[in-house]
């Protein structure tokens, strides 16, 4: 009741307010020029009231949009004003003895409730309990109740490599609700997974504090955290049992991207094969094809597929296909039987140079997460469809070419529902991990 004729005054409804607080600077405090950040300030208006100002001259008040062209706001209690706060602002309460106390209003324009409606997050009012603790950053607010209530990770993006994982990563960081990894690839459950700790809590713990913000951010549940390894799609037999290990697989999603397998090969031979890197990129690419061109690269691994019986319908030879032996042999034990023999002897930790055609095969590395995990945890994607851009030549796996697809857009919306977040528009759509290279099918 106390604040209704200042609301009816604005012509604002109490469902529009976001924060009502009474701030106290204290005597002979200043705070320097700043403006303010955070999701909520470019959707809310900030309204001062001033209430306690004893002298309103030694409260120096100024805002503009520039430091150098601030202005001074009368500060003397009945001045109600409105002010940008993503402008320059500062205040000083010159008063020897006395706090300035104004009451700040927040509020959000009638539009803003239906807008939110459309990035899937309608909005909810929640009563506080009298006393209640609330823990805010610039993105988020929560209350301290909640506090351990999410499980992190909330999303893995597991391959395909060179299928535009790196995009599909930095633009859902994008997010103001997500808060990246401590490393994009961390590879805790392959390469780099600790087995010289003796219990699950252990590893759990490494991996959570090793490679997550995870003890810093339980206090913020509504902010998520991921990680993009694009070796786990093909590597299931060691990542699968490591993630029901040390995760809480509950809440966690799962996003795939998948791209024309020659091309993807392709992308992937010129990468493990360029000299252009960090020594550590350079370690981890390995240096088993560096003297091999494409085609022995392809042929090895279509021996060694051969030679594990998951290709009784292709003959070497005649370079010809056989469709009845196909049909029968996909999705039998057989082949069941036979993928494992492959990734399980061919699928080494520490190189990159491995399984060029084998990593496009992804009904097969699909057909074991799916066994593995509510399919709903899943979002399959092509790269194709995520680019809308006209690029040509090879982008190294960063994003598609020759556009014609949905856009990078349509694919952030997608991933935004899967993972239970509001849609946003994404500022920077730019291909990620792009690379350029000469083409080594052309002669």
């Amino acid at each position: 009741p106390a604040i209704q004729p200042i609301l009816d005054t604005l012509r604002i409804q109490q469902s529009q307010l976001v924060r009502c607080l009474l701030a106290a600077l204290p005597p002979g405090v200043t705070i320097p020029v700043h403006h303010d950040t955070g999701e909520w300030v470019k959707h809310t208006h900030r309204i001062h009231v001033p209430i306690i100002v004893p002298d309103p001259t030694r409260v120096l008040f100024r805002c503009g949009l520039a430091e150098p062209t601030m202005d001074r706001v009368d500060c003397a209690p009945g001045h109600v004003f409105e002010m940008n706060n993503q402008a320059k602002h500062a205040v000083t309460n010159a008063m020897p003895s006395n706090y300035r106390v104004h009451l700040i209003l927040d509020y959000v324009d009638p539009s803003f409730f239906a807008m939110r409606r459309s990035q899937n997050c309608p909005t909810r009012r929640i009563a506080l309990r009298p006393g209640e603790i609330i823990t805010q950053t610039r993105r988020s607010i929560d209350r301290a109740l909640d506090a351990g209530t999410r499980t992190h990770p909330a999303f893995l993006i597991l391959g395909a490599q060179k299928a535009g994982t790196t995009s599909l990563y930095e633009y859902v960081n994008q997010h103001p609700w997500v808060v990246r990894a401590k490393r994009r690839e961390t590879h805790c459950l392959d390469w780099r997974w600790n087995s010289s700790l003796s219990s699950t809590e252990e590893r759990r713990e490494y991996c959570l504090n090793e490679y997550y913000h995870a003890e810093s951010m339980g206090a913020y549940p509504s902010l998520i955290t991921g990680d993009s390894t694009p070796s786990y799609l093909l590597d299931y037999w060691r990542v699968i049992p490591r993630v029901k290990e040390v995760f809480d697989h509950d809440g966690l999603r799962f996003l795939i991207m998948t791209r024309d397998p020659i091309k993807r090969a392709v992308s992937h031979y010129k990468m493990v094969t360029s000299k252009d890197g960090t020594p550590e990129q350079l370690a981890v690419r390995g240096s088993e094809w560096r003297t091999s061109t494409l085609e022995e690269v392809f042929e090895k691994d279509v021996r060694d597929m051969k030679e594990d019986g998951l290709l009784p319908y292709w003959d070497a030879e005649t370079k010809s296909f056989d469709r009845e032996v196909f049909d029968a042999f996909a999705n039998s034990r057989e082949e069941d039987e036979a993928w494992e023999r492959y990734v399980t002897t061919r699928v080494p930790l520490h190189t990159g140079s491995y399984a060029p055609l084998a990593r496009g095969m992804y009904a097969l590395q699909c057909r074991r997460w799916f066994r593995s995990f509510d399919r709903k945890k899943f979002l399959v994607m092509k790269l194709e469809d995520m680019s809308s851009s006209s690029s040509s030549g090879d982008d190294g796996g960063g994003g598609a070419t020759g556009g014609g697809g949905k856009g990078e857009q349509w694919a952030v919306d997608r991933t935004m529902e899967h993972l239970g977040l509001p849609r946003f528009t994404v500022p920077d759509v730019e291909v990620k991990n792009k690379r350029e290279y000469r083409d080594p099918l052309e002669r």
